[in-house]
């Protein structure tokens, strides 16, 4: 049997578990909605966002305070989005008919800002991951690249990838 904390033990640890929960706060959305785009907005986006969770107050002790917390995050979320796509790939080779028939909810009443995102939700994964984190998350080259672990140029290269196809798509689009 493990000995009883002493009263200062569990302060640090009220302490800990409070500014982890303080710093998620803040990011709750965001993440959620990153996970959700990032996913294709599939059922599954829930069960994502408890891994990053779990693993991020796992990990919270060796989080680095100096280090931006967000970046930190959309890092572990990035990772999990990868585990996640590579079980599927191996779990199912082949995708059922009924899960192609489904279709996600309207996303923006704005149909300019749909046909964009429509556009970007079939881009392929890392671009897919790359593109919602700099524009919908509004994170900046350096932040994506620290949560994507690419180097910057990378990023930037992914981006104008993305940016290319989803101009493509929309002139397709309007060609129609």
């Amino acid at each position: 049997m493990a000995p009883a904390m002493d009263q200062s033990e569990q302060a640090a640890l009220e302490r800990e578990r409070e500014a982890f929960w303080g710093l998620l706060a803040a990011q709750e959305t965001k993440l959620y909605n990153f996970l959700l785009k990032a996913s294709n907005y599939s059922a599954e986006s829930a069960d994502l966002y408890q891994e990053v969770v779990l693993r991020a107050w796992k990990y919270f002790p060796s989080f680095d305070r100096g280090r931006s917390f967000p970046a930190w995050i959309f890092a572990i979320a990035h990772n999990e989005i990868r585990s996640h796509f590579n079980r599927c790939r191996r779990e199912r080779a082949v995708i059922p008919m009924a899960e192609l028939a489904q279709e996600p909810a309207a996303i923006a009443v704005d149909p300019d800002v749909a046909l964009v995102l429509e556009a970007a939700r079939r881009l392929p994964d890392r671009q897919r991951v790359v593109f919602f984190l700099f524009y919908y998350n509004r994170f900046s080259v350096a932040e994506v690249a620290a949560a994507c672990g690419l180097s910057q140029g990378n990023v930037k290269f992914i981006l104008n990838r993305g940016r290319e196809a989803v101009r493509l798509a929309l002139e397709a689009g309007h060609e129609k």
